[in-house]
């Protein structure tokens, strides 16, 4: 196979969007300082940025002083550049995300649906498409694309994830229903409806991906995000970004068997809102209706037994996760609760003490928290469109 390089655009490009990225990890930077961090030179920093200035991705927030000669500028993301939009289609709800080009929330909806079919997705997101453009009015036109993040299967293990009694009375109809989800027709139909380009990525992607653009904290280039919803996916993050491998189906953690099958055959039955659901049932307990429920005592015996309980089950596929990638982290993201999801680190981390003879990974919640799918999907746009991505400098290669 023949590879060949870049073309002088594709650099620029790169370079363009390498700029952006150390912006917005360090505000009100001055082109000296992105001098000495990219190592690229006085005169290609100042057109690219000025080019950027045109365009109001940056702006201007000030002037380093105290130095000799003219004073430098300082530059920083302008918000309002750029937006992204997203939509989370997941089992048990439909939401919706606007981000400005800083990554704030500009607006987050939700409704919530119990696997939702073609016509009651259609009806929820023109709703929530009908919100984010009144939100916005003129400035639509700044909106970069629409992002869409969904589970891969939707309509497979019904008979283990459905928990909407009215639903599990006719499987066979609603599995029929949920093919649709098997194509990308709703895809194309977001394009439509916004008239806009639509990227698409499975839930734990997504999330993964709002992890790199979004966290607080400076995350580490290699990771594994567990999603934990209704079912659980995850995605791998290799040397700051996310691996999708041949066919795509990289990171399907979900798909890997568990050691009993007590909670399901497969690691995405078990690590699941659904798990847990059919868990408290059992126990007695309802789904709390208010977050401070699952401090009390009798939530926290049956949460706490579920993670043991899972831990164990999803021992076996976290070992091999740990030995064929070696990744720095695992963090745990999705709709799980809190308390829940911190009861799951403690098991996880004590069932694989000694489990394995390399170096355990830190186990621990990952900062975009419960609303990483929605937040991602509209991560997803923004990233397409201007984070520096290595395979930008790569032309497609040739037989």
């Amino acid at each position: 196979m023949q590879s060949s390089g870049s073309t002088s655009e594709q650099s620029r490009i790169y370079n363009e969007r390498i700029i952006l990225h150390l912006i917005r990890q360090h505000p009100e930077i001055s082109r000296v300082q992105i001098a000495k961090r990219t190592g690229l030179s006085a005169q290609t920093i100042s057109v690219i940025t000025s080019s950027l200035l045109e365009r109001e991705l940056l702006s201007v927030v000030g002037k380093v002083t105290g130095r000799r000669g003219q004073p430098s500028i300082k530059l920083s993301i302008h918000p309002q550049g750029a937006y992204g939009l997203g939509i989370n289609v997941d089992r048990n709800h439909i939401s919706a995300a606007l981000l400005d080009f800083t990554g704030a929330q500009v607006l987050l909806l939700e409704r919530q649906v119990s696997f939702p079919t073609e016509h009651s997705a259609k009806s929820i997101a023109q709703d929530l498409l009908q919100e984010v453009k009144l939100t916005l009015g003129d400035r639509w036109s700044k909106v970069q694309g629409v992002g869409l993040a969904k589970p891969d299967y939707m309509d497979s293990w019904l008979d283990r994830l459905v928990t909407n009694q009215d639903q599990r009375e006719d499987l066979g109809s609603l599995q029929m229903a949920l093919a649709y989800w098997q194509s990308d027709a709703f895809e194309h139909w977001l394009s439509e409806q916004t008239g806009l380009s639509c990227f698409c990525q499975n839930d734990a992607a997504a999330a993964a991906t709002s992890e790199l653009l979004l966290a607080s904290q400076t995350p580490q280039k290699d990771f594994f995000y567990l999603f934990v919803s209704t079912a659980c996916g995850g995605s791998m993050v290799v040397n700051g970004e996310c691996y999708s491998g041949a066919n795509g189906k990289a990171g399907s953690f979900g798909l890997m068997p568990t050691a009993t099958g007590r909670h399901g055959k497969w690691v995405l039955e078990a690590l699941s809102l659904a798990s847990l659901h059919r868990h408290l049932s059992h126990a007695n307990l309802t789904w709390p209706d208010s977050p401070h429920l699952w401090h009390q005592q009798k939530w926290q015996i049956a949460v706490q037994e579920w993670a043991r309980e899972v831990a164990e089950e999803i021992k076996s596929a976290m070992v091999s996760l740990i030995a064929l990638y070696d990744p720095q982290s695992i963090l745990i993201g999705g709709p799980l609760p809190t308390q829940v999801t911190l009861a799951l680190i403690d098991s996880l981390e004590s069932v694989l003490e000694g489990e394995t003879l390399l170096p355990l990974p830190s186990i621990c919640m990952a900062q975009t928290g419960n609303i990483a799918g929605v937040l991602g999907a509209a991560v997803l746009p923004l990233y397409e469109t201007f984070a520096p991505q290595q395979n930008l400098l790569l032309l497609s290669s040739k037989r």
